[in-house]
């Protein structure tokens, strides 16, 4: 967290919030966040405009006047827009006074959050950090070619944002879920027609999430997502959910609707 719907939320709050308005200073309460010099990051934010905004993957991109500022939220980021300093969140890490008075805080409670500048947004997805395609806009012959030659396992495939950006350790729990895909399925072994099943799942559970606004709770009961918890019960089957690590992440699964059909004795 937060993964392509959360990211997709704070762009929306963003546009409400902060578009066209010129930033007459920016605080940086804490460097640590910034993958840029911060001498360099202040120079070019100051007296500047956010003109537009647009997400890839996990990124939040802003327009300026020349060049573009990234976003990072990593697994604590946040955003919150206020009229009056004695409001600035606990955890802001940079603060952006604009013209009208008014303030946006970039908030990382975890310190995991990034904040970079690149001049195009291409150079950034392309050259610096090697993203995949967006898990929201590709197309199923771009998700195919994407995963061609890749012999990951599914869920650590679905989470590796130089092949599809967006989707995380929650979300992907959740399209395999939906799929009845075991987390440890090898994706070189899954046919055409079930990654066509998990393309569409993809992009109906990320519209869900967008649609929730990221509030996990809200979620529909026919979800894994609110009953991601050791010995919580399956809503389609009844079983336990049972947890599993992949790649040093925590997921959750249901051993009885998503078998493992390449099961070796140290799994």
């Amino acid at each position: 967290m937060p993964e392509l719907p959360e990211v997709e939320t704070f762009k929306k709050y963003f546009d409400k919030t902060s578009l066209s308005q010129k930033i007459n200073n920016v605080f940086i309460r804490d460097n640590r966040v910034l993958n840029v010099q911060e001498k360099i990051f202040k120079k070019t934010i100051r007296s500047n405009i956010f003109y537009s905004s647009l997400r890839h993957g996990k990124y939040l991109f802003v327009k300026l006047n020349s060049g573009f500022i990234v976003f990072h939220f990593g697994m604590s980021g946040d955003l919150k827009y206020f009229d009056d300093i004695k409001e600035e969140p606990k955890h802001s890490r940079i603060l952006f006074e604009f013209e009208n008075g008014n303030f946006l805080s970039y908030i990382s409670q975890r310190m995991f959050g990034k904040v970079d500048l690149t001049n195009t947004i291409e150079d950034f997805i392309i050259n610096k950090k090697n993203l995949g395609i967006d898990a929201l806009k590709m197309n199923f012959e771009e998700f195919k070619k994407s995963l061609e030659k890749r012999t990951a396992l599914a869920k650590s495939a679905l989470m590796n944002q130089n092949i599809i950006a967006g989707i995380g350790n929650i979300y992907s729990d959740e399209i395999l879920y939906q799929t009845r895909l075991h987390p440890k399925t090898k994706i070189n072994e899954v046919n055409d027609s079930k990654l066509r099943e998990i393309f569409e799942t993809i992009k109906n559970v990320l519209k869900v999430g967008i649609e929730k606004k990221g509030i996990l709770k809200t979620y529909p009961n026919d979800f894994i997502i609110p009953h991601r918890k050791k010995g919580e019960l399956c809503p389609r089957c009844g079983g336990n959910i049972e947890r599993l690590k992949i790649a040093q992440r925590h997921g959750f699964f249901c051993p009885n609707c998503q078998i493992n059909h390449n099961k070796t004795s140290g799994d």
